[in-house]
């Protein structure tokens, strides 16, 4: 039968509030069964104290397992407030300590790292009672028992009576009509024992509870209104004073622990012992800044080989080349090497691309690389031409400037940053010094550009060296020359200028997606063609394998600090028995117990993660100033987007769950008698 706390009691003053009706408990020890209750019947009402009388071994602290629904009959019922809780689920008798049963142990189990007020709140703590509430009724228990003036002192702060007094405020907490007491003044003086049983049985005959002592001290009679003597697990019933009728203690229907709440306890836990807490967290700190640095640095490479790709045209331009593509084997950056027959490009070739259906327009494509000379400091550049005017109005088909501007007269050029830096020389160059300026190029070779196939190609005939003006600076690998200057240059390349084959041509459609359409008429042309799109694609495919991989090496470091883990939390559960037993005690459900012990181990996970993506990303900023300083990259080779910092306390958190889900399945499993044995 389910249990339901609101329920009223059958009507009649004799209803018991304890009834056990022919329990016998029975258990193995090794080979040997053990009986350690015969055929046990007897009832408690409310008001009464009943003391439970026997030698060691013979089966009161049984009893009272089986009376605190820690423990099971093997045949027999117990019923309380009228129901059977023999058969009761492990969850509905967590409930059942938690609102009808209240335990004073012998050695008191006090949480040692918490005050007596929090020990006081503990079991409202677990019922879900909010913060404010349960405060104020601990405060008032503590008061009750004396102890007002010692509520912020911790258990190895107070005297033995006065640990017991706490653990006997945390037992009415949740104003529990049963109270079970385990040799409550056992490690007690004899004036602080009857203080405690004074304590006790004005409990039971003004308030109304109904105590339940379990001793070997004959000198507990006198207090009695009902005495149980046991020996060999057969029980003799006694009758010593009938108590007065006292009113049924009304209660609450509580609740459970609530995950903020677990969380506190686990923080506890953990701030109690940090020194252990902060070295398994810097297993998975190192772990987690191997990733993001890893990974942060893949991330960086892609965004610089994106943004060098993105500034050689929008993205719905089509690159050229004269050879039909039969293979293409080029990596990310397209095809570097293609085979079939030639079809040359010429000046009418661009315009019957540029009649194309989809086609906006086309125009020549060609690289020149030339040397670069400026007041004695040269260095090597990459040019490519400026589309026609016409086409500048075409998002993405200009490059951006980071100083000056784009211009159209012949011989004005766009450096590169890199270039222009090594021009002007010096630890910090000022690249701005540069405009307006006039630097002398050698051009070298030819060749038809990035994703072409084509080869570099030395001129036909010398040329003169060509001064120009540098007119603006862009964040490119490649340079820009206006169109009409390109033209030129090319024909001066050539062996015969009146019949041109250039090496390459640009192909604009109309929008994006007619880019792919086009490229497969230009394809089926016989010419080989390649786009931004399908480069950023291979970028993005070849990036991604090559980040998981170092993301896998990091990886690693995560595994291994989650065994880590797993160890120290298999360590705390042993370490932790009597404290599981306590909780258990007191009504913790065994998925309590469980996510306890997650959410100490998320915390480790999540703070090493913090640390972690905090170091890795400390490493990359300091690789990037040395980068910065020591080579042409303007910005870095290191990058922490969001998603990275997402991914780092996701692994960091996730590997802590995963490894403390063992020990926490442990320490939930524990039998709480068992876990209670433990000192």
């Amino acid at each position: 039968m389910p249990y339901d706390s609101t329920s009223p009691l059958p009507p009649g003053e004799t209803e018991p509030l304890v009834r056990i009706d022919h329990v016998t408990k029975e258990y193995l020890r090794g080979n040997e069964k053990v009986i350690a209750l015969r055929d046990v019947s007897f009832s408690i009402s409310y008001g009464t104290v009943a003391v439970v009388l026997g030698p060691s071994g013979g089966g009161k602290s049984t009893l009272l397992h089986i009376l605190g629904g820690m423990d099971r009959p093997t045949t027999g019922s117990i019923y309380v407030l009228g129901q059977d809780i023999s058969g009761w689920t492990s969850d509905q008798l967590a409930k059942y300590r938690r609102e009808t049963v209240g335990f004073i142990f012998q050695s008191f189990h006090l949480i040692t790292n918490m005050t007596a007020l929090e020990n006081v709140e503990l079991p409202l703590m677990l019922a879900g009672v909010p913060k404010e509430t349960r405060r104020l009724r601990a405060m008032e228990l503590l008061d009750r028992v004396g102890l007002a003036d010692r509520q912020n002192h911790k258990p190895g702060e107070l005297s033995g009576g006065q640990a017991q007094r706490v653990a006997i405020a945390r037992a009415l907490a949740a104003d529990p009509p049963l109270i079970l007491a385990d040799e409550p003044t056992g490690n007690l003086d004899s004036q602080s024992g009857q203080e405690i049983m004074s304590l006790l049985t004005a409990l039971a005959h003004e308030d109304g509870h109904c105590v339940v002592i379990v001793t070997h001290n004959e000198d507990f009679v006198p207090y009695a209104d009902h005495v149980l003597r046991i020996k060999d697990g057969n029980v003799q019933e006694q009758v010593q004073n009938r108590p007065s009728a006292t009113a049924e203690i009304q209660r609450g229907n509580l609740g459970h622990a609530r995950w903020l709440t677990l969380y506190a306890l686990a923080w506890h836990s953990l701030v109690k012992r940090l020194a252990r807490g902060l070295l398994t967290g810097l297993g998975i700190a190192i772990g987690v800044a191997a990733m993001v640095l890893l990974i942060g640095l893949g991330s960086g490479l892609k965004s610089n080989v994106v943004q060098g790709v993105l500034s050689l045209g929008p993205l719905n331009a089509i690159n050229v080349a004269p050879e039909a593509a039969k293979s293409q084997s080029g990596g990310f950056l397209g095809p570097s090497v293609v085979s079939g027959p030639s079809h040359p490009i010429t000046q009418k070739t661009l315009v019957r691309f540029a009649h194309l259906p989809d086609a906006r327009g086309a125009y020549l494509n060609v690289t020149f690389v030339a040397g670069a000379t400026y007041r004695g400091r040269s260095t090597t550049a990459a040019l490519n031409p400026l589309p026609p005017v016409k086409f500048w109005s075409v998002p993405g088909v200009l490059p951006t400037t980071l100083k000056g501007r784009v211009s159209s007269k012949p011989l004005h050029v766009l450096l590169p940053e890199s270039v222009a830096e090594a021009l002007v020389g010096g630890t910090h160059p000022q690249v701005g010094r540069l405009l307006g300026k006039t630097i002398v190029l050698h051009i070298e070779t030819v060749s038809g550009g990035l994703f072409s196939g084509q080869g570099l190609t030395g001129p036909a005939h010398p040329i003169r060296n060509q001064s120009v003006i540098v007119m603006g600076i862009i964040n490119s690998g490649l340079g820009f020359v206006p169109y009409s200057t390109a033209e030129t240059w090319f024909k001066d390349f050539s062996s015969n200028a009146r019949h041109l084959h250039y090496p390459g041509a640009t192909v604009l459609a109309r929008s994006l997606s007619q880019v792919a359409p086009l490229s497969h008429q230009i394809g089926a042309m016989g010419y080989s063609t390649t786009t931004l799109q399908q480069a950023l694609h291979s970028i993005d495919k070849s990036f991604s394998l090559i980040e998981t991989g170092l993301g896998a090496v990091g990886g690693i470091a995560l595994v291994v600090a989650g065994l880590m883990i797993g160890v120290v939390m298999s360590m705390a559960v042993l370490e932790r028995r009597r404290e599981i037993g306590i909780l258990r005690a007191i009504g913790a459900r065994r998925r309590d117990i469980s996510r306890l012990f997650l959410l100490e181990a998320l915390s480790i996970g999540l703070i090493g993660g913090i640390v972690g993506i905090a170091i890795g990303a400390g490493v990359g900023s300091g690789i990037n100033v040395l980068v910065q300083h020591s080579s042409q990259v303007a910005h870095g080779i290191f990058t922490l987007p969001l998603w990275l910092v997402g991914i780092g306390l996701l692994f960091g958190g996730g590997i802590s769950i995963i490894a403390g889900a063992v020990p926490a399945s442990h320490a939930s499993s524990l039998n709480p008698v068992d876990a209670l044995r433990q000192e």
